[in-house]
């Protein structure tokens, strides 16, 4: 057996100090075992949240990544609250604070609070994303079926495949402004935490990724039906004629 895959893993250390150092206001894991999704050959991804005044010589100290199977990083609150913000260059690490629970805790629960507003759209933006999320949705499979007609096969998967992210951002998001998931969770998403609303065309977009005429404009009604029945019709119906012209 291979000396990686018996080493103690560095997790164990960091949790320790976590538990015993009154520098700490909270730890946790992310990735697959911060969601329970771990297996044999998964790294733990730490994360450290310490006081302002430690933040220097904890993040010299501790932050690392490879070191004993364990990936680590140290913020201070202000780091946590700033991180990932909606709208932000980093929005798209919000995903990653879905399904975590803090394991050690001196904040009240506030630590846990940011990571559950994280992990979600914004309540006040989740009817705009909605909107915009299904009008590029739209306009990838406008694309996809001229770039078809136009006998250029190629670059209409590529206009396809550019739909699949905002069709799967709109349905997860009308599902209690969920986020759609890293890919390699999709699955397991739609397993283990069904949605109330569109989860047999969650199923369906990646068939957008070979797309096929019957397939794009199959996909697009059904995702039609479900977004007028959810008080998005004006989006759809901004696509006029075009509209038409898609529907076949």
């Amino acid at each position: 057996m291979s000396d990686h895959a018996t080493e103690r893993p560095r997790y164990f250390d960091l949790l320790e100090l976590a538990e015993t150092s009154s520098d700490v206001l909270a730890f946790w894991l992310t990735g697959s075992r911060g969601k329970g999704r771990e297996t044999a050959g998964s790294d733990y991804d730490c994360v450290l949240v310490v006081r302002d005044e430690a933040f220097d010589a904890w993040r010299a100290r501790h932050a690392g990544r490879g070191v004993g199977r364990t990936d680590s990083s140290v913020m201070t609150l202000d780091h946590l609250r700033a991180h990932a913000a909606w709208g932000g260059p980093d929005a798209w690490d919000r995903y990653s604070y879905a399904h975590v629970r803090v394991l050690v805790d001196r904040t009240d629960g506030f630590c846990q609070q940011i990571i559950n507003e994280k992990s979600c759209v914004p309540p006040a933006e989740v009817a705009g994303f909605i909107d915009r999320s299904l009008d590029h949705y739209i306009n990838q499979t406008y694309r996809a079926l001229k770039c078809m007609g136009q006998g250029l096969p190629s670059a209409a998967q590529l206009e396809s495949s550019e739909g699949v992210a905002p069709l799967l951002d709109a349905i997860f998001a009308l599902n209690g402004g969920r986020l759609r998931p890293f890919y390699k969770y999709l699955a397991w998403e739609l397993a283990d935490h069904p949605l109330s609303a569109g989860h047999a065309l969650a199923l369906r977009a990646p068939s957008l990724l070979e797309p096929r005429p019957r397939t794009l404009i199959g996909v697009l009604k059904e995702t039609e039906r479900l977004f007028r029945a959810s008080g998005h019709a004006a989006v759809i119906d901004g696509w006029g004629e075009d509209l038409v012209w898609m529907r076949g």
